[in-house]
């Protein structure tokens, strides 16, 4: 028996832990019943588990193509599509989404990369990539639409994190719970995504003001999304997402009232591109 490397699966565990957001999903098979028909091609990047591509067939689009970097993800895709009859219908890709050219354009593009303020997956670069090299004219990208918000917020807990047993670590952004911060201010809307027209990834640079509503800490900003998939089906946190924790340089005491202004700059998909700022 042939020697086998083993490295830890991360892609395939997490794509598989994906299928019990179920709200996410329910969202999808909606918005991909609104607009496949029996004469559509479906493209799915990012496929991951298959379950929207299996979606797309269930709708009764003529063919999907799956694609996927990860090769445990399209094994496991591959053996899904089996196990659902599917298998004639839907084809998969392994690689980079920039490196797939395919047969023919696509009616519906389906990209589901999306994280919190959109920094971190390819959701942004991939959508551009879609409308540019594998949508028709007039073709549908799903999600069309994506908003990003922020908030200046108390995070003691993951400001924390970094200092341990006399260790100091560079903070970096983290995911975090609705228990792990507190609001000081209302949230600002930083920047909307038109994904079905975009052809360029553009870059987040801005400045915002806030005024603080409940006197605390400022830990750094806490960014959030919400994804429009087709008109009347939105897609929210509480779908399966967790809010981005930014931190500042250094913590400050802030008051009620206090109007403090926040550097906010960014490339979507470069996550080391990220710079937050207290002026």
């Amino acid at each position: 028996m042939p020697k086998k490397n083993y490295a830890t699966p991360f892609e395939v565990l997490h794509a598989a832990s994906l299928l019990s957001h179920r709200s996410r999903i329910a969202k999808f098979e909606e918005a991909l019943g609104a607009v496949v028909t029996p004469e559509s091609y479906v493209i799915d990047l990012g496929t991951g588990s298959g379950v929207l591509a299996m979606l797309a067939g269930k709708a009764g689009a003529r063919r999907v193509t799956g694609v996927d970097v990860n090769p445990e993800c399209i094994e496991y895709a591959e053996k899904a599509a089996r196990l659902n009859g599917l298998e004639d219908k839907i084809d998969f890709y392994e690689g980079h989404f920039s490196d797939f050219v395919p047969d023919e354009l696509a009616d519906v593009v389906v990209c589901e990369m999306l994280s919190s303020m959109l920094l971190i997956e390819q959701q942004v670069p991939a959508s551009c990539h879609a409308v540019k090299h594998l949508l028709k004219a007039g073709g549908r990208m799903m999600p069309e639409q994506a908003r990003v918000w922020v908030v200046p917020a108390e995070c003691p807990a993951l400001w924390e994190r970094f200092a341990v047993s006399g260790m100091t670590f560079p903070r970096v952004p983290q995911t975090v719970g609705p228990d792990e911060s507190k609001d000081l201010a209302a949230a600002r809307e930083v920047i909307t995504f038109n994904l079905s027209t975009m052809r360029k990834t553009p870059s987040v640079d801005r400045a915002l003001e806030f005024t603080i509503s409940e006197r605390g800490v400022l830990h750094g900003i806490v960014g959030f999304f919400q994804a429009r998939l087709v008109n009347g089906v939105n897609l929210y946190m509480n779908d399966g997402w967790r809010e981005l924790f930014l931190p500042f340089d250094t913590p400050r005491e802030v008051q009620v009232s206090e109007s403090i202004e926040v550097h906010l700059r960014y490339v979507p998909g470069q996550f080391d591109s990220v710079v937050a700022k207290l002026e």
